[in-house]
C-alpha cells in the first residue's frame, strides 16, 4: 500500500535513470520503493492511476517536499517487486504490461482506470509482481 517506506526486492543488475535532480511536485511526499511518475509540468510525484502520468521508475529514497524545494536524484529502473492488486495479475500476464493502481501496487488492464503502464510483468509470486521498469521495454 502506498504511503510508507517499503522494501522493493530487486533482481538482476541495478539500473538507474533520470540521475539528474528532478523537481518534485509541491507538497508531495515520496517514499522508498514507491513508483515515481512525471506529470505534464514536468515534475515528479508518487504514482497514481491519474490520466497523463508517465512512470519513471521506483524511488530509492524518501523525500518530503511538503516545505517545497526538494528534488529526487535517483530513480531505479530495474526489475522490482511490487504489490499485486485485488484485481490480480497472474502467471498468464508475464510478458505483458502491469498498470498502476497506486504508488506501490500494480494491477491488470481491467483493474486500471487510466491505463498508466508501470512496466513489463516478469514474474508473479505469492509475494507480489516483479515488474521491469526499463523505459525501453514500455515502447
Amino acid at each position: 500500500m502506498a504511503g510508507a517506506n517499503r522494501k522493493a526486492t530487486r533482481t538482476g543488475d541495478t539500473l538507474f535513470s533520470y540521475v539528474g535532480d528532478r523537481i518534485i511536485k509541491d507538497a508531495e511526499k515520496i517514499y522508498v520503493g514507491e513508483m515515481v511518475a512525471q506529470d505534464s509540468t514536468p515534475e515528479v510525484l508518487a504514482a497514481t492511476d491519474t490520466a497523463g502520468l508517465v512512470i519513471l521508475g521506483v524511488s530509492t529514497k524518501e523525500v518530503d517536499n511538503t516545505a517545497d524545494g526538494e528534488t529526487l536524484d535517483f530513480i531505479e529502473t530495474s526489475v522490482l517487486l511490487m504489490d499485486n492488486s485485488s484485481t490480480a495479475l497472474a502467471k498468464t500476464d508475464i510478458g505483458g504490461y502491469a498498470y498502476v493502481e497506486d504508488a506501490a501496487t500494480v494491477t491488470t488492464l481491467a483493474g486500471a482506470t487510466n491505463n498508466i503502464i508501470a512496466g513489463v510483468v516478469v514474474e508473479v509470486t505469492a509475494d507480489g509482481v516483479y515488474v521491469d521498469f526499463d523505459p525501453a521495454k514500455k515502447a
